[in-house]
């Protein structure tokens, strides 16, 4: 009977449980780092995107915009006088004839061609250059006609697509595709920081590849808002997308996090600022103009422009640009590589 009270009494007293041991703590250092260093890199990429759009944007004038001008010498130095006291605004240019003026313009050696005449003189000019060209030239060589007596007729000869009616489509398709190749070069080297350099290649091409097939088909048939064809549309994309992609990741191989700042303000925001999208690079400030032809975005938007509009300016030199992107940052992570294998090695 003993036996059997003292089991049972021990079965009615409930088992003690382990205690869960509490885990580390986060220390001060950890505290700052997760709390005021998003603060700071937020507010600095923030400010510099604000500053560098307004600096390009808020008053934006032109400056040595190329200009033909048709006409006998007296009309010809006359339109160059006149221009030359609003500044530097027109690069004029003296052609001999309409014909070879109109041809500068389809090319895209010049922005715009005026032909002296009188009674009535002509403005040549792209309106696939954006409006804002358009609607300069227009106001300031109509003075130039009206000045000599003449009244100004404007004939477009590049107009914009049916589909693209202020000519800042191929601005937000290029913007996407650089926002894409970044989270792209970003995500690949958080979600597989061990990934074999040939399986992270293997992942960029075809990143680049689906995205060139996705945005040409939507700037082609689905909206009709650049009359390039299928393929040199893709193929310009495809080459964007892959230099922002590998230039981000080789940018986090090499400099870790801080690399995710510095590939931010060069792509995003100078990239995307400077890329001609929304002005002509004669609307940009000097200090940003040269940045026009280096930078990813603003060789593709030429090259996408030219394609489409301009008899292919711009494509070889855009796409030679963007092979160099590609294989300097190829470059960049197999050095990163070696650093990094040195260092642990050490």
């Amino acid at each position: 009977m003993a036996a059997t009270s003292t089991q049972s009494t021990n079965a009615s007293q409930p088992e003690s449980q382990p205690r869960p041991r509490p885990g580390p703590q986060p220390g001060n250092s950890s505290i700052a780092r997760g709390t005021v260093v998003p603060v700071l890199v937020g507010l600095l990429i923030g400010a510099i995107f604000a500053a560098v759009f307004l600096a390009a944007f808020h008053d934006p004038r032109p400056h040595d915009l190329p200009v033909a001008v048709v006409g006998p010498p007296p009309v010809t130095d006359a339109v160059a006088a006149q221009s030359a006291a609003g500044g530097d605004a027109f690069d004029v240019r003296p052609y001999a004839s309409p014909e070879m003026a109109r041809e500068a313009v389809r090319t895209h050696a010049v922005s715009g061609a005026f032909v002296a005449g009188t009674p009535a003189s002509e403005l040549i000019v792209a309106g696939a250059n954006g409006p804002s060209v358009t609607e300069v030239l227009t106001h300031a060589f109509g003075a130039a006609a009206a000045a000599s007596g003449a009244t100004l007729t404007v004939t477009d000869i590049a107009p914009l697509a049916a589909g693209d009616s202020r000519g800042l489509s191929v601005f937000y398709a290029a913007f996407g595709v650089v926002l894409a190749g970044f989270l792209f070069g970003l995500t690949s080297m958080q979600a597989g920081p061990r990934l074999p350099a040939l399986w992270r290649a293997v992942s960029a091409v075809v990143f680049a590849f689906l995205v060139s097939i996705v945005v040409a088909w939507l700037v082609g048939p689905v909206f009709d808002a650049l009359p390039a064809s299928f393929l040199m549309t893709g193929t310009l994309i495809g080459l964007l997308a892959l230099a922002v992609g590998v230039t981000t990741a080789a940018l986090l191989k090499l400099l870790g996090p801080v690399g995710i700042f510095v590939s931010a303000v060069v792509l995003l925001v100078f990239g995307n600022a400077t890329s001609t999208g929304i002005l002509p690079a004669q609307f940009l400030p000097g200090w940003l103009e040269p940045l026009t032809g280096i930078l990813p975005v603003g060789v593709t938007v030429r090259a996408l422009r030219g394609a489409a509009y301009f008899d292919n300016d711009g494509v070889a030199s855009g796409i030679a640009v963007l092979e160099a992107w590609i294989f300097g940052a190829v470059i960049l992570y197999g050095i990163a590589v070696v650093v990094q294998r040195r260092r642990r090695g050490a």
